[in-house]
Formats: C-alpha cells, sequence, structure tokens
C-alpha cells in the first residue's frame, strides 16, 4: 500500500484533483466545433511553426483542413478507427520520449486536455478561409514517390543488347573486348597495347591467388609462352590458378570485407565469438569448390532452413554444412550490457538488413530505417517489410544480453564422414556394440578381483588440496620442454595451484593470468606402481606429459578436480629414480585454474579404468582361451577409439524462435519503443520494376515442429529467381571490380540515386546476363573477363588518352593499383621463405608491439600467443579483434570490420613507411629474405638477381644487378655494414619499392 508522506500537502493535492474534474466535467459538455475553438491557439502558439509557420518538419502542415489531412512523411496523424490511438495523440501526451512533441518540453496540463478533447473529436477542422492558419503552398512537399523508380537504371529488367562490333578483329573475340573499344571509339582514343607477359602473370597471380608467382610458376609459364604460343600459355595459367586451394583465400577476402567479418563482438568487453572462424573457413570452400553463387547467397542468408528441409527429404548430408553459412548474421558488434536492451535488439535487427540490403542488393536500405529514403524510392514502411524476413531470428545472446552470453548462442555441428573418418553417431553405435560383447567378461573380471587383496593406493604427487608442492613454470614454450632434461633452472617457481582467485573449486596458491602456461616438477621413485590415477582442475586446454610421453589431453574447463585412469603408456612411461610431470595449459577469457596430482591405483567404479585394468591384469586372473577372447575385443575397441572421426563442434550459427514470427511494426524514428503501423514482410516496391509480372516470395511450411519460419529461404530464393536481375547485377558489377580495380557502377555498395551511374551500363547487363547463363558461376566469370583483351592491357598508353580520360573511365588502359594489405604482408612472408601456407582452422596471433599491448584495458589478456611458424600464416587468419587491430594491416587500409566495406580506398601516406621501412615486421623479412638469398644464390650476382625474380616477377634489367652491387660495396665501405647487414638492407629496399608494393 503507498503512503503519503507527512510533508505532502494534502489539502493542495485535494485542490488540484477538484479543478482538474471541474475542467474535465466542462470540456465534456462543448460540441466538436468548440472543441476547434479551444485548440485552435494552442496549434498556432505549439505546433504551426514547425510545421508551416515557420518550417515543415517531417512533411507535416498544420497550414489548413487540407494539409492537415494529408498527413506527413509517415502518413496520417489521426486513427480514424480508434482515435485514442491515434499517433498524435501519443505524440503530445508525452508518453513516448521518443515521439514526444514539442520539443520544447511538455504541454502544460490545460493546453494537453484541450488538444485530447479535440483528437478524440476526430480533430474537426473547418474548411475554407474560417479553418485556414497559415499559407500551405510556403513550404514545398518533398515527397519521394515510389513509381520514380521505373526510370532508374538499376531497377530495370536486364538488357540484352547486341554487342558492336570493332574495327579490330581482335576484340570481337569477347564481348566484353566489343564494349570496352566502342565506348573509346567514340571518344576517338587507342586501348594500351597488350602488357608483356611476366607482367601479366604477376598481375593473374596476385588477382586470382593474392600471392606473388613463384619461380616455378614463373618459369612454366614463360616455357609455355614459348611452346604453345601466348593464348594457350595465358588460358592454361587461369585454370591453374583457379584450381589451386589458395584462390578460395584471395576470394574470401573480398567477400568478408564486405560482410564486416571480425571474431569479436566490439564494445569495452570486446569478447572473441565462438569459433566464427568456421564461418571465413565456410567461405573458402565454397569459392574453391566453385558453389554457385544463387546457392552461395541462399546458404548465407538461409543455411539452417535449407538444411531442415534437406533433413526432412532423406538428402545426404552436404559436404559443406548450409548451417555454417549463417554465421554471416553472427558478425555484427554485439554489446553484452546495453542500456537499453529493447533498442539494441532492435539495432542488431537492423545491422543484418542493412549489410543484407547493401551486399546482395547494392541498395542503402539502412537510409529509410528512420524515415522514407531521401534519395531512393523506397519508404520506411518498405523497410520494416523487408525486415520482417528476419525478425524472427533469435538474437545473438539469445534475445538476451549479459556477459556470461559473450560466446553467442551455438549450435553443435560435426562436419559428414568421409573415407577414413566416422560420423561422431556411427562410432558411437559401433562402440555400443562392443561394449554389450565386452559386458560379461568385464563382470567375469570383476568376480574375480573381489577374492583378492587391493594393494593400498599411494599418492605420488600431491595436488593443491593437500600439499604446496613446488613448479617451475613459464608463459610461452621452449624446444623439449616436456622432456626429462630440459634444463628449467631459469624458469619462474611457484607453488601448486595456478590461477585466478575466486575461480570455483580452485586452491590458489600461485597467480596465473595470462592465456598460456607451461609448467614442470620432479617426483621420485623407489618402485614402478601398476597402474596410475591423474587429478586434475583444468581450463581451457590441458596436455599433461610423463617423462615427455603425452598421457593426457583434454578440451573444456572444469569447475572441480576430476580423476582419470592413465593408460599403460603413463605406467611404461616411469622410471626408478626421478621422473618429470610437465603440463601445458590454455586458457582465454573467465576463471583460470590449474593443478595436478599423481597416485597410484585404479579407479574402481570407473569403466574405462576397468576395461584398462582388464588389458593389463586380465592375464593373471582369467582363463588363457577366455582372456584371449576378451584382449581382442579390448584390441577391437581401442582400434575403433582412436579412429578418426568428425566430432559436433559448437557453431555460431543462425536459427529462429519457432514457426510463429513476431509482429513487425514501422519504428517511428527507428526507435524501438515508438511503434507505427504493423506491416507484413514485403519486397520493396522498387525492386519490383525490373519484374514483368511481380510474385513475390512464397513461403512454405517448413518440416519440423515448427522450428523456423522459412520466411528467409523465400527471400533468399526470391532474390536468385525473380529478383534475379537486380542481385546478379550487383554481383557481376563487384566481379568486374575485383579484375579491374573500380567497378563499370564505381559504387558497388549503392546503386541508387546517391551513388555513381555506370560508365558502361550495357557492359553490366551483359555481364550479369552471363553470370546467370553460366549458373551463377564465378570461376566461369574469371575465365571469362581475364581471357578478354581489356583485361590483358598494359597499365601505361597514350599520353592523349592520359590527357583525356585521366580517371580511366574508358578503361583504355589496365589500372594499376597498389597491393592491398593482406597481400603486401603474404608477398613478403613469401618471398622471404617465411610463409605458411597451412589452410583453415584457428586465427592466428603474430606478435604485437608492446606499446601497441599497452592500449587494451587488460594487456596480458588482449591478444593470443601463436608459434613462430602460425604466425606466419597468410594474413587472411590473422586475428581480427575489433578493438586491437593488426597495425600493419589496418595502417595499409584493412577496413573497419564493424560496418560492410564494398570498397577499399587506398591511401598513400607518409605514416605507411613507418610501417613497411622502419615496422619490426618487415625489418624481420628482409633479414631473413637475405638468409634465403645467402642460401639459394652462389654469388653476390645470383643473389640479386634472385632477389629480383622473387620480389619483382621479372629478370634485371641491364646494368640493374651492377648498380645494386654498387649499393652494397657503399654499404660495406662507408658505413661499416657486414655482407649479411647490406644484403638485408638491400632487401629492405626492395620491399619498400614501387614495383613491390604495385601491380602494374
Amino acid at each position: 500500500m503507498n503512503v503519503l508522506p507527512k510533508s505532502f500537502p494534502v489539502g493542495t493535492a485535494v485542490l488540484a484533483l477538484t479543478v482538474w474534474g471541474s475542467l474535465i466535467s466542462a470540456l465534456s459538455g462543448q460540441e466538436p466545433s468548440s472543441s476547434w475553438e479551444a485548440a485552435k491557439p494552442v496549434l498556432i502558439a505549439r505546433c504551426l511553426p514547425c510545421h508551416g509557420g515557420q518550417d515543415r518538419k517531417g512533411e507535416l502542415l498544420f497550414s489548413d483542413a487540407a494539409s492537415f489531412a494529408q498527413g506527413g512523411s509517415r502518413g496520417p496523424v489521426l486513427n480514424r478507427k480508434r482515435l485514442e490511438d491515434s499517433r498524435l495523440l501519443e505524440v503530445v501526451e508525452y508518453e513516448n520520449p521518443d515521439l514526444a512533441m514539442p520539443p520544447s518540453g511538455k504541454l502544460a496540463d490545460q493546453e494537453r486536455l484541450l488538444l485530447r478533447k479535440w483528437i478524440l473529436d476526430g480533430a474537426p477542422w473547418p474548411e475554407g478561409e474560417a479553418g485556414r492558419l497559415a499559407d500551405p503552398e510556403r513550404f514545398a512537399h518533398h515527397e519521394e514517390a515510389v513509381a520514380s523508380a521505373n526510370d532508374w537504371w538499376a531497377y530495370q529488367a536486364l538488357q540484352s543488347e547486341t554487342p558492336p562490333v570493332s574495327s579490330n578483329p581482335d576484340w570481337n573475340r569477347n564481348s566484353v573486348d566489343a564494349w570496352i573499344w566502342h565506348g573509346l571509339e567514340q571518344a576517338g582514343l587507342q586501348p594500351a597495347p597488350q602488357a608483356k607477359a611476366e607482367s601479366l602473370l604477376r598481375r593473374a597471380t596476385f588477382n586470382l591467388l593474392g600471392l606473388p608467382p613463384t619461380l616455378e610458376q614463373r618459369r612454366t609459364f614463360l616455357q609455355e609462352v614459348e611452346q604453345k604460343g601466348f593464348d594457350a600459355a595465358w588460358a592454361l595459367l587461369i585454370e591453374r590458378l583457379l584450381a589451386s586451394p589458395h584462390y578460395g583465400e584471395q576470394w574470401a577476402r573480398h567477400w568478408l570485407d564486405q560482410v564486416r567479418y571480425a571474431e569479436t563482438n566490439g564494445y569495452e568487453r570486446d569478447a572473441r565469438k565462438t569459433n566464427i572462424w568456421r564461418y571465413r573457413d565456410w567461405v573458402i570452400r565454397a569459392l574453391n569448390q566453385d558453389m554457385p553463387y544463387d546457392q552461395f547467397l541462399i546458404e548465407q542468408l538461409a543455411g539452417d532452413e535449407l538444411f531442415l528441409l534437406q533433413q526432412a527429404n532423406g538428402e545426404a548430408p552436404a559436404a559443406l554444412d548450409p548451417r555454417l553459412a549463417t554465421g554471416f548474421f553472427r558478425l555484427g558488434v554485439w554489446d553484452d550490457e546495453p542500456a537499453d536492451r529493447l533498442q539494441a535488439r532492435a539495432d542488431e535487427l537492423a545491422d543484418i538488413v542493412d549489410t543484407t540490403g547493401q551486399v546482395f542488393l547494392g541498395t542503402t536500405l539502412g537510409c529509410a530505417r528512420c524515415h522514407d529514403h531521401k534519395a531512393d524510392p523506397i519508404t520506411q514502411e518498405d523497410y520494416y517489410g523487408f525486415t520482417a524476413y528476419f525478425n524472427n531470428l533469435s538474437g545473438y545472446g539469445g534475445d538476451d544480453f549479459g556477459q556470461h552470453l559473450g560466446g553467442g548462442m551455438t549450435r553443435p555441428i560435426a562436419d559428414p564422414a568421409t573415407a577414413g573418418r566416422l560420423s561422431q553417431l556411427a562410432k558411437e553405435r559401433a562402440l555400443a556394440v562392443l561394449d554389450a560383447e565386452l559386458k560379461p567378461y568385464l563382470e567375469a573380471f570383476d568376480e574375480v578381483l573381489a577374492q583378492n587383496d587391493e594393494p593400498p593406493a599411494e599418492i605420488l604427487l600431491a595436488d593443491a588440496r593437500s600439499q604446496a608442492v613446488r613448479w617451475r613454470y613459464r608463459q610461452e614454450a621452449a624446444d623439449g620442454w616436456p622432456m626429462p632434461g630440459f634444463d628449467d633452472r631459469n624458469w619462474k617457481e611457484g607453488h601448486a595451484g595456478f590461477g585466478r582467485r575466486q575461480t570455483p573449486g580452485a586452491v590458489v596458491r600461485t597467480d596465473w593470468h595470462a592465456g598460456q602456461l607451461f609448467m614442470r616438477t620432479r617426483f621420485a621413485l623407489t618402485k614402478i606402481p601398476r597402474a596410475l590415477i591423474l587429478s586434475l582442475h583444468h581450463d581451457e586446454d590441458v596436455q599433461v606429459y610423463l617423462n615427455g610421453i603425452l598421457v593426457f589431453e583434454r578440451s573444456g574447463f572444469r569447475v572441480d578436480y576430476g580423476e582419470w585412469q592413465l593408460p599403460q603408456s603413463a605406467v611404461d612411461a616411469l622410471v626408478v629414480g626421478s621422473n618429470v610431470l610437465a603440463i601445458s595449459c590454455r586458457n582465454q577469457g573467465g576463471g583460470q585454474y590449474i593443478d595436478a596430482g599423481l597416485r597410484s591405483g585404479w579407479l574402481a567404479e570407473n569403466l574405462s579404468a576397468r576395461r584398462i585394468r582388464l588389458a593389463q591384469e586380465g592375464g593373471r586372473f582369467l582363463e588363457p582361451g577366455v582372456f584371449d577372447q576378451a584382449r581382442m575385443l579390448l584390441q577391437r575397441r581401442e582400434e575403433l577409439e582412436r579412429a578418426p572421426v568428425m566430432e559436433a563442434y559448437p557453431a555460431l550459427v543462425a536459427f529462429e524462435r519457432g514457426g510463429q514470427a513476431p509482429p513487425q511494426h514501422v519504428l517511428l524514428r527507428g526507435s524501438a519503443h515508438a511503434q507505427g503501423e504493423r506491416v507484413a514482410p514485403a519486397i520493396p516496391a522498387a525492386f519490383q520494376v525490373g519484374i514483368e509480372v511481380f510474385q513475390g516470395p512464397k513461403v512454405e511450411k517448413l518440416p519440423g515442429e515448427g522450428h523456423s519460419t522459412g520466411r528467409r529461404l523465400a527471400l533468399a530464393r526470391w532474390l536468385v529467381e525473380e529478383g534475379a536481375y537486380l542481385t546478379a547485377r550487383v554481383m557481376a558489377n563487384r566481379i568486374w571490380q575485383f579484375h579491374f580495380g573500380r567497378g563499370l557502377c564505381p559504387s558497388p555498395g549503392d546503386f541508387g540515386r546517391l551513388g555513381v551511374k555506370p560508365t558502361h551500363p550495357e557492359l553490366l547487363d551483359h555481364l550479369a546476363l552471363k553470370l546467370l547463363s553460366e549458373g551463377w558461376s564465378l570461376k566461369a566469370m574469371h575465365r571469362y573477363l581475364m581471357t578478354s583483351q581489356s583485361y590483358r592491357m598494359a597499365s601505361v598508353g597514350s599520353e592523349r588518352a592520359m590527357a583525356e580520360d585521366p580517371n580511366n573511365r574508358l578503361y583504355w588502359r589496365f589500372e594499376p593499383r597498389r597491393l592491398r594489405a593482406e597481400e603486401f604482408r603474404d608477398a613478403a612472408l613469401a618471398v622471404s621463405g617465411s610463409l605458411n601456407l597451412s589452410m583453415f582452422g584457428p586465427s592466428v596471433y603474430p606478435q604485437l608491439p608492446e606499446e601497441v599491448l599497452a592500449t587494451a584495458s587488460r594487456p596480458e589478456q588482449a591478444w593470443g600467443h601463436s608459434p613462430e611458424s602460425e604466425a606466419h600464416r597468410r594474413s587472411l587468419y590473422v586475428f581480427v579483434k575489433r578493438s586491437l587491430r593488426f597495425p600493419l594491416l589496418q595502417s595499409l587500409d584493412q577496413p573497419d570490420p564493424d560496418i560492410s566495406c564494398p570498397e577499399r580506398f587506398p591511401t598513400n601516406i607518409p605514416t605507411q613507411a613507418l610501417m613497411t621501412l622502419n615496422g619490426g615486421f618487415c625489418q624481420d623479412m628482409a633479414v631473413r629474405f637475405a638468409a634465403r638469398l645467402e642460401q639459394e644464390g652462389e654469388t653476390e650476382e645470383g643473389q640479386i638477381a634472385l632477389a629480383l625474380r622473387l620480389a619483382l616477377g621479372r629478370e634485371p634489367f641491364a646494368g640493374e644487378v651492377d648498380r645494386h652491387r654498387g649499393f652494397l660495396q657503399t654499404l660495406n665501405q662507408d658505413h661499416g655494414t657486414s655482407p649479411q647487414e647490406a644484403l638485408a638492407l638491400f632487401c629492405l629496399a626492395l620491399l619498400n619499392q614501387n614495383e613491390f608494393l604495385w601491380l602494374d
């Protein structure tokens, strides 16, 4: 029960209620016309200044009855069917702070009541001069009609026009060339000649693989040019490059830019996204197998729904699980503790819609989130109709928020079985059959053991619960560290129980806050025990060694101590005298703890331990024939246990809340607290223009118990079927962009009026139709473009062309470009001989400078550690942390992963040289490059020539080797550098030469 405080002026309250009640009674008896007269002064004073007097906010006018009836940019402000639900009433009553008017502050109670009465009376407004408050023509109406999409190029049907005929026969073999030649001919310009073979080799190799050509690739190509002619050699080269597994890595990088790929959530904690690298690997594999682009799109937007259909139809599991593709929805930023949870959920959904529109439709849908699009014929209602296709998706945190959900919502997914590798289910079934056959042997063995006395267990090495055993430890591994003879005298010492205090179930005696720990201790034996039991408490991945032999490993954390029976190999590793127990443990977040102990004996109630003991001691107690049968079954079980299996892993994928989607409303000003009209799933009217008979997505009921609505699958199929004219046009433009450096539509993420019109619209439509006729094959498009004369042009042409078309809009030459950030790093690793070309798997952590780590809130946990060989993998596999970007890549214009990046904008600024000339990575690569030259080149001249072939992909020019020899001699004689130092400086200069940094 609420009780007024003693100091509250009760008399004042009674008086106020009396006056208020009297005012309500007086107003309730008025005629509607009287409510207009009463409201009119309030409308003039409070509403008219922004809506017809001094401005026209939101396209809403209060000038006269006719202009008021038109409503504003969000439609009518009155709900004639339910006046009490009118938007105007919600506005003036200040119930919703996101929709409150006037902006200067809440109206006085009496003014508000007058307007309320007027609205509930139906907002009567006299026609003509009697109701004229201002000139309705004073402010022009800026309505953008959807019908205006009819004349915009991007929303038209694809036009199949006959390519023009060139006067040069070589430029008629490929329709691409015919269109390019036609544009040049009209401008009176000539195309540049064909580039040199070596330049084209380097261009193609970087274009398709993102790597410099190897010496073997160069040798093979030049031999084929000489023996088979350029055209045949060029075609063979393209096929080899497209067949390379590294093709998928290069083109995956283009795609990851667009879908804002990152491996953390952003915001203060910037927690990692669980196994999101599996989405990256899915993209690489999909591109390598030339997955048709329509399937590529469908699986990303609706792979989970497609999987439900495949299961229901009894289809064999796909080689690439389509659910992994839906990691697309989990890539955005996510705040685990937003101030406004409802708005945060709306923002998460808006990020998905905006990214989908820009990536697949080349349209800035996000501009219509808060109001009708200012440039394109897309209304706010269109925006939320499109949003309805996605609004049943479970949010990143399962529609909840909190740090404990930072890993996101995952689903267990296992790759399909392959030759020699079982599925998890098949393995479990086979083991169950063997266990049933083994059961009587185990029972007979147990009966015999029960009649024999067990030797007492002995503590061989105590864990932290009972004793403070001393261990030596460090945070980085060293060669041979688990071996008994390893010298650990320089390692730190600490007592058993390493970790963070307050970790559940832990007995912390030594603090450990880093991401990895390596530890060793010794214990003495006077005799070898018959069996070993390991006690262990750990986070997250742990490996246990006895005298250098790996005897136990496990993934996943614990919150208490557990016990495991160690195999016979652990007992066999022991020696009388001194023994070494060595442990490595990794932890990247949450509680941290590692502790271990050893004792002799058997875990009597443990089934696994009973099997181990039967194998080791069964011959002592069972009849020979019986034991032979048991041993055979145990051997078969052990072989099956060791058999590789496609184990399930937690995958960050999309899924819906069920088979019924929630209602979707227009959100006024984009606010989740200001719901407008309800809308149904719909394709924006602008996208219907290019379709002769629009039918729209057909949503089919999915099998199962209402797992998903089927809306996204319907939308995805529509995009590549009925709406393919726009989808294909957008993708064809991107393929051209990544080959020629600029799209035919130079604004690849915006085909609308705020973008740039295509320079060659007929060619763009031709390429879109070509993509469709090739079954959406991207590799077919690569062949088509790269075999054109246009692609093979040199980057230098006539002075006249440069003067008349300096921006190369007509493609009179091939546009030179600087290597992208990842290409530069990978090229430096490649020429130095340090590049690790292993593919897939978790991301790696190249070493970061201490100054960079110091910028993080928790420097010791901000970045992981990778062995040097792993750190030298391709840049595609470098961990992408939103709050701590890898400096070299960031400085060379790797895009911000928070938003979709349809096009990188390369810069050339002096500070980049601080990285490429003075940075630790480049200087290290220069030293390694020099060491490679010394190993592979017999003479100084040979080393210089080899350096030029590796770094620049060509033979040295006349006198070039001598010039570089002079540079080395100057360093030796004038600056006192050693030959090795001089060669390293020469290599560093090569890595900074424009010819290395740029293509063509």
